[in-house]
């Protein structure tokens, strides 16, 4: 090979070095930024995570859940308006980006989780999330018991974003999709979480706080039978 073509393709390879050092710094940034969840920040941890990318499916694929009659509480659940919020291209944390609701919802929700804790006591207890291992969450031994779960882990929001993570019951987790109001976890059914863990979607507003409150109440009263 001539002097001139071993320099310019030895250029070449330290450009697309760089090139994938760049991309790869940009990712890492935009992971940080995400915020703490599941996986410890460092490079192990997205490094771990990059791989987990590999695995994850599609959140509106619904043929992971199976056909059914919803819940009582759902079988009138409307349509959520607008399009759906954008979400982290990473699968843990899975975060929603945009569409934030204000902080006076934000805190409705707080207040909704725990008059639903108080409400169901004892048969659900608050724990640090099993999944998330930074937030409080809802738990019902009952789900353990019936072999529906391995943790019992219900539900947790993600503070002060707004939107939060469900178990929610199979054939309900297809109608709360197909509505719009959630995605499924890109590795639900895989690495330890169930089939219809999904993100419910931050509410914009006290009439979506509604929604999410029936869609919770159905979830818990599934989770507790």
């Amino acid at each position: 090979m001539a002097p001139t073509a071993r320099r310019l393709g030895a250029a070449l390879a330290v450009a697309a070095v760089l090139g994938i050092a760049e991309l790869a710094r940009h990712d890492y940034r935009a992971w940080i930024a995400l915020g703490e969840g599941g996986i410890p920040h460092g490079a192990r941890g997205w490094l771990r995570v990059t791989a987990l990318r590999l695995a994850a499916a599609d959140p509106t694929d619904l043929s992971r859940l199976p056909a059914g009659s919803a819940h009582p509480k759902l079988r009138d659940l409307p349509w959520r308006t607008g399009p759906r919020p954008r979400v982290g291209a990473h699968p843990i944390p899975h975060r929603q980006l945009d569409q934030e609701p204000p902080a006076s919802v934000v805190a409705a929700l707080d207040a909704l989780f725990a008059a639903m804790l108080e409400r169901h006591a004892p048969a659900v207890v608050e724990r640090e999330s099993g999944y998330e291992k930074h937030h409080p969450a809802l738990f019902a031994d009952a789900l353990v018991s019936r072999g529906a779960s391995s943790s019992g882990e219900i539900a947790h929001y993600h503070r002060p974003q707004g939107s939060m993570h469900l178990h929610l019951r199979p054939e309900d987790a297809r109608m709360v999709i197909e509505r719009g109001w959630g995605e499924l976890h890109g590795l639900s059914g895989k690495a330890g979480l169930p089939t219809s863990y999904a993100m419910i979607y931050a509410p914009r507003d006290r009439q979506e706080l509604d929604v999410v409150e029936t869609i919770l109440a159905a979830t818990i009263e599934w989770a507790t039978a």
